[in-house]
């Protein structure tokens, strides 16, 4: 945040007026201000030396190889970035127009403002209270240092029970002075509630994915000056501490074991009790989606889907252009891996990839990080379906249930793509149900899934973009032997039922199936003393139920769904 110019320099003229910065004395820094953007020129590997120790905020290259580096210096930095020796241009924003909405209702009436910090708490409120079947709100953070609070929309039609849904998240304005996020977020909020009747790709993503949406992550940052102003003269990048909230998450190969910013922690907790499969956070300054890792370029270490994250980047700023051909085109046309653009550590897409086993991106959607207010429905308009379409992704892929083979129980397993999962790709299938969610990029797989206590199993998975393959898994426990296993393999057909379902035994008699409800009711019990049962389920009710087949040397457990 600066409170006080020293040098006014309109931005078209930036780079005149720095080449006569170079041979002049440097400015100095106002002492009072709490941030301050200068611009600077330098190698890319002198901006891997500073990298680490300030937050360089944008990278532009130039035609001889050097870089237009922008980089936020806090107030406690400013010692520090003086004696680096280099010349620098200090910025000054423009002021952007940032009329703000005091309700809900002014908020909503044209989506031309910015809110207040009340009428944002308004406006969450209202959310619930008129679509408390979709809806829920709760907090990561009840109570930043600030006096704020991290709220959170979960959208889903069963609030109350995942079930094999993949979760999802979106984030937006981990830095304050960024709004624009924020304001997609509370629209993206709006637009999947009012649409769920209407909509049929919005009901496909709320009755299939379980949505939470944090649209302001650094409340103390954004509303720093006043909770009724927000903007690049009222809101700083930093939290109330000073903070860079995207340079403080636990940097990839050392100990998660240092005291971080309470924003940071809260969300470090989130994402552990929450396993998300995808998620994405929103900034300001640039336009690009910009994918992992941040820590290394792609020379040095390329994420294993980078494929992947090429083919989802791609489809997210392809679709933006499809509204508007010169917006989101930064950098290689609007998609980047994060270190090539410039490489960071600490921050919160490298922390969800490697330690939470979740795939999350960070998208850039504006040049400027505060727009004029009677702007921000062209930013909507820009990326509303690129939104939707992100979150129909964690649907794609291959996904299943993991159970023992024996009981029917389910396995939390390792899922592994042989000769292509490294640094924490890979995932698992996640308690109580045992699903696993695995977006990848369309080709042939070889799979191992694993378990303590497990035979190992590799299957062979073949599958296409945006599209999803199914398949369960069933592993073999340790105690039993693979031969004694296979003896006892059995179908169940067909599935789902209307009428009868029939049991077949691959090898052993049976001695007797077993109906169980999932309350864990019998329904009924059928002695056998052969290979085959036929099973009279014409009045159970609607739904899923269990079979237990037992075999002289155990018992199989089946599900089948009674139509």
């Amino acid at each position: 945040m600066v409170k006080k110019t020293i040098f006014v320099i309109p931005l078209l003229c930036l780079f005149a007026v720095f080449a006569v910065a170079q041979n002049a004395q440097s400015p100095t820094f106002d002492r009072d201000a709490l941030q301050t953007y200068v611009q600077t020129t330098m190698t890319r590997k002198a901006l891997r030396d500073i990298a680490p120790n300030f937050s360089v905020d944008k990278v532009t290259p130039n035609a001889d190889g050097t870089l237009n580096v922008r980089i936020c210096v806090a107030r406690r930095e400013y010692d520090a970035f003086e004696q680096l020796g280099i010349p620098y241009v200090i910025l000054t924003p423009e002021k952007a127009v940032t009329a703000m909405a005091n309700s809900y209702q002014q908020f909503s009436n044209g989506w031309n403002k910015y809110p207040t910090y009340g009428a944002y708490q308004e406006t969450m409120a209202v959310f619930q209270s008129e679509f408390p079947n979709l809806c829920d709100i709760d907090t990561i953070l009840a109570q930043t240092p600030g006096g704020h609070t991290l709220f959170v929309a979960h959208i889903s039609n069963d609030l109350h029970d995942r079930g094999e849904k993949p979760a999802f998240f979106y984030t937006a304005t981990m830095h304050g002075d960024e709004p624009v996020g924020y304001y997609l977020m509370l629209r993206l909020i709006h637009y999947l509630l009012h649409n769920y009747a209407t909509d049929a790709m919005v009901r496909q993503l709320v009755d299939n994915v379980d949505i939470w949406i944090c649209p302001l992550e650094n409340p103390d940052g954004t509303y720093y000056d006043s909770d009724n102003q927000l903007g690049s003269w009222n809101s700083t990048r930093y939290n109330y501490d000073g903070d860079d909230l995207n340079r403080s998450y636990p940097i990839i190969g050392q100990s998660v074991a240092k005291n971080y910013p309470p924003e940071v922690q809260a969300m470090m907790d989130f994402g552990a009790a929450h396993p998300f499969v995808m998620s994405a956070n929103f900034h300001g300054g640039a336009e690009v989606v910009n994918y992992p890792w941040d820590t290394w370029e792609t020379l040095q270490r390329a994420i294993a889907d980078q494929a992947w994250w090429d083919y989802v980047g791609r489809c997210y700023a392809d679709t933006c252009h499809k509204t508007s051909s010169n917006y989101m085109t930064d950098c290689n046309n609007g998609v980047t891996e994060g270190g090539d653009w410039y490489v960071i550590t600490g921050s919160r897409q490298d922390y969800f990839n490697y330690y939470l086993g979740c795939r999350e991106m960070t998208i850039e959607v504006s040049s400027n990080k505060v727009v004029n207010s009677n702007n921000l429905p062209n930013y909507w308009n820009r990326n509303r379906q690129s939104l939707l379409n992100y979150m129909a992704e964690s649907l794609n892929g291959f996904k299943g249930l993991v159970t023992d083979s024996v009981t029917g129980q389910p396995v939390e397993a390792r899922v592994f793509v042989e000769n292509h999962d490294m640094d924490n790709t890979h995932t698992f299938s996640r308690m109580p149900l045992g699903d696993y969610h695995r977006p990848i990029k369309g080709g042939t797989w070889q799979v191992t899934f694993s378990a303590e206590g497990y035979h190992s199993k590799t299957l062979t998975m073949n599958v296409l973009d945006g599209q999803t393959l199914v398949q369960d898994v069933q592993l073999v426990p340790d105690y039993v032997g693979v031969e004694e296993h296979d003896a006892m393999q059995v179908r169940v057909f067909p599935n789902p039922a209307l009428n009868e379902v029939r049991v077949e035994s691959m090898g052993e008699d049976i001695e007797f199936v077993e109906t169980y409800d999932l309350s864990g009711r019998q329904m009924a019990r059928q002695a056998v003393g052969g290979t085959s049962a036929l099973l009279d389920i014409s009045n159970y009710a609607l739904g899923v139920y269990n079979i237990s087949i037992t075999f002289p040397n155990g018992t199989v457990t089946k599900r089948i769904v009674k139509k």
